[in-house]
């Protein structure tokens, strides 16, 4: 089985790129390759709308290009699922995104559920697409543990930062009722085991639900139905490119 990952972040390095496809072999089967790649002609790293909405075009040629290389489904890494529906109406294989399988799962682990996002100034957007994705009821908080994505990774730091997730983790379940909490951004990839046994609840990690979800769908030979996401009309799409500063 071969699992496309779509970065939306650019710019990273192919050592970077090869450190995650690491870390994310360490949920996948042993019959499962996996394979990571970043935008090379947008300039974007995602942290609003706009960033999503930038980022979407290049993404959905990156997805179309993995199907024509033979890979059995794409996964978007990123908990804002960037042209998720627009990938799934071109596709015959399935397409995951980040958020909306985390949601999903978390709907089999208990009531409600908390997502814990990088900075305050995300909270309502995050909250938004939430509800937007249907599983506003579920919601009981969206929080900060504000720690941006550009602010890196280290084994130095990660015990910090680990405690700090943690930290939030028992204030949704104190203070908003959560009995699942999931980390909103995949910066926080291959935390949650950590955070979880910290925080006493189970915490759910995107990065590795992605591997999960992506493999439970190509082994039962499931895809997003066609009746949901038709192909659109064949038609010329084209934006010449530019600059948003």
């Amino acid at each position: 089985m071969k699992l496309k990952f779509i970065n939306p972040d650019s710019g990273m390095s192919r050592a970077k790129l090869a450190a995650r496809e690491a870390l994310l072999s360490r949920a996948a089967g042993p019959d499962t390759a996996i394979s990571m790649d970043c935008p090379q002609r947008t300039q974007v790293c995602i942290d609003s709308d706009l960033d999503v909405a930038v980022a979407a075009p290049e993404i959905v040629q990156m997805a179309l290009q993995a199907q024509a290389d033979g890979f059995d489904a794409v996964c978007l890494y990123c908990f804002s699922d960037p042209g998720l529906s627009a990938c799934r109406e071109l596709l015959q294989i399935p397409v995951v995104g980040g958020a909306q399988a985390s949601l999903a799962l978390a709907a089999q682990l208990g009531h409600r559920f908390s997502v814990l996002t990088t900075a305050a100034g995300r909270i309502p957007q995050k909250a938004a697409f939430v509800r937007a994705l249907g599983f506003g009821n579920a919601l009981a908080s969206v929080r900060s543990a504000e720690h941006g994505p550009n602010e890196g990774r280290s084994p130095a730091t990660d015990g910090a930062l680990v405690k700090k997730l943690a930290q939030t983790c028992r204030r949704c379940a104190e203070e908003d009722g959560a009995d699942t909490v999931i980390l909103g951004c995949l910066s926080f990839a291959g935390l949650g085991a950590q955070v979880s046994a910290l925080a006493g609840l189970p915490v759910i990690d995107p990065a590795f639900t992605l591997v999960g979800i992506a493999e439970l769908l190509v082994r039962q030979g499931l895809c997003h139905s066609k009746l949901a996401y038709p192909l659109p009309p064949r038609a010329v799409r084209a934006w010449s490119g530019g600059t948003i500063d």
